[in-house]
């Protein structure tokens, strides 16, 4: 693509006036490009900008960085090109996908499109690396960190779809399987970024959640129309109905387990070894604690009546704060604002984010403990894994890794409300649905989830399996 459809792509009045009012953006006003793209590169990204862009835009602050920002910065950073062309690969298998029903030879388009984002992102990924102890300016990584996250979830979502509509002996499987752990790393990464990037001395080992960042303008919410609609789902109002005891439920297995954990550390001992045992099982229960606590609010958020409260804080003051920090001072305005904004760093009215914000906040410890019950349910259903089984789990997962995991699973439950949003629909299903092939499994003694218990989770995904089963297809 020439730079002069670039720009021709750009000149949207609205679009052009946030360019040249925005003095403070690093971004030049004519995108310097550095490198030829081929025609089916051009291709996609004639696809993210005329449709991606837009379908993910909800506000003005999204929409200049999504259709104007990061595109620019795009055209001087190959890296970001290349995770810009994924996340566009991605997206039109999606669109493959919604002309349903899908013919053999779309479902092969669909692989190629697939394995080209793989390619793509992998890329990234090497040419990013050896630059990151040398960049003068930091708004490139962070816009690089977000389309990942994006394509990490929407490439999941690809891969559950083949995996679930693949025939029998279909040998396609094993390279298209879905690997859990993998999009919750690569969506957590721009929060992960920041924080890497802005850390600071006081920081220094804390979780994302834990960072130090100034104030952060925010404009009154404006929606185009492209939010997701989670109210409107028909699953809605049968979890507002019954979340609240499910929250019981697991607030008493959380108790059930701390005293447990509580118990044996009154008997063992004082080696070396006991008091590491000690040390790791306190950190553990600590995350779960953190994590429920942080569930709970996200289900306040999800189901509250009121409205959410815009984000109003005094710009000049970030601003302030941003010029006397050389770390914020490396990050444009524009940029600040929009990875504060999908990283949940600041309210937001988009159940897409204050949903998915269990995923950026919870505690570190929190989402390894996740990514070890998954790799250990992965390996026992014959499924790959990314992480494979931790020799440190034993043979079977101890009791904050099933805590973890049932904390997870209630979160899911609110996943499914997202299913309209086409990177991150299919998700809560296809994990509760490989927890539940493994809880089903009596082979191993569950010390939470007990023979013949009515869980929430598993009547939620089977209400909405029914429900799924009769609703209209596209």
């Amino acid at each position: 693509m020439s730079q002069k459809s670039f720009l021709a792509a750009i000149a949207q009045p609205q679009l052009f006036n946030l360019l040249i009012s925005d003095q403070s953006s690093a971004l030049p006003l004519q995108p310097r490009i550095v490198q030829m793209l081929t025609s089916s590169e051009s291709e996609l990204l004639e696809h993210y900008l005329e449709h991606t862009s837009k379908d993910m835009t909800v506000d003005d602050g999204d929409q200049y960085a999504l259709q104007v920002g990061i595109p620019n910065l795009a055209f001087q950073s190959k890296p970001l090109m290349r995770s810009i062309l994924a996340f566009s690969a991605i997206c039109k298998c999606q669109d493959i996908i919604k002309q349903f029903p899908v013919s053999y030879a779309s479902r092969q388009e669909i692989l190629s499109l697939l394995s080209t984002a793989d390619r793509y992102h992998m890329e990234s990924i090497r040419e990013i690396q050896p630059t990151l102890s040398k960049v003068k300016h930091y708004d490139h990584i962070l816009a690089n960190a977000a389309m990942m996250g994006m394509y990490g979830s929407g490439s999941h979502c690809i891969r559950i779809w083949l995996t679930e509509t693949a025939a029998p002996g279909d040998l396609a499987l094993d390279r298209i399987a879905p690997k859990s752990c993998q999009w919750m790393s690569l969506f957590r990464a721009a929060r992960v970024a920041f924080g890497g990037l802005v850390r600071r001395p006081d920081t220094e080992g804390s979780s994302p959640d834990k960072l130090v960042t100034p104030d952060i303008d925010t404009a009154p919410f404006s929606c185009n129309g492209q939010k997701s609609r989670s109210h409107d789902h028909l699953l809605y109002p049968i979890i507002s109905a019954t979340v609240s005891s499910a929250l019981v439920r697991l607030g008493e297995k959380a108790k059930t387990v701390k005293a447990i954990i509580h118990s044996k550390m009154q008997e063992i001992g004082h080696s070396p070894d006991d008091d590491d045992f000690a040390a790791r099982a306190a950190a553990d229960l600590q995350a779960c604690l953190a994590a429920l606590e942080l569930l709970r609010n996200i289900v306040k958020e999800t189901f509250s009546s009121k409205d959410r409260p815009s984000n109003k804080l005094d710009h000049r003051h970030f601003e302030h704060q941003a010029d006397s920090d050389e770390h914020f001072a490396k990050i444009s305005p524009w940029m600040r604002r929009y990875t504060a904004s999908i990283t949940s760093m600041v309210p937001s009215k988009l159940p897409r984010r204050f949903i998915m914000a269990f995923i950026h906040k919870a505690p570190t410890r929190y989402l390894e403990l996740v990514e070890e019950m998954m790799g250990f349910i992965l390996s026992e259903t014959g499924v790959e894994s990314c992480l494979g089984t931790p020799e440190s789990m034993g043979p079977e997962p101890d009791l904050t890794h099933q805590l973890a995991m049932e904390i997870f699973a209630h979160w899911l439950v609110l996943v499914l409300l997202l299913d309209d949003v086409w990177w991150i629909g299919g998700i809560g299903a296809w994990e509760l649905k490989q927890i539940m092939t493994w809880k089903r499994d009596a082979s191993w003694r569950n010390l939470l989830w007990r023979d013949g218990e009515n869980w929430w989770p598993e009547s939620m995904l089977e209400i909405n399996r029914q429900l799924d089963k009769h609703r209209e297809k596209p």
